[in-house]
């Protein structure tokens, strides 16, 4: 999840357009250490590896036919 997790803080960061910002208020970093938490801990319950791992995992697998 620690790819996911990165890149939800990155797009989230850019949609709220906070990387202008000097320093982000405190609760700004709190909502997204919360999100990143409560959306890792619902996905791995139910689906185990992250999308994007999956994802990258699945765009990978044709390494395995290369000698």
């Amino acid at each position: 999840m620690s790819l996911t997790a990165y890149v939800f803080h990155v797009a989230g960061i850019r949609i709220l357009g906070i990387e202008e910002l000097p320093g982000s208020p405190l609760y700004v970093l709190v909502g997204f250490v919360v999100a990143v938490t409560v959306f890792a801990t619902v996905w791995s319950r139910f689906f185990g590896r992250g999308p994007l791992e999956r994802l990258l995992g699945n765009a990978t697998k044709i390494a395995r036919f290369v000698k």
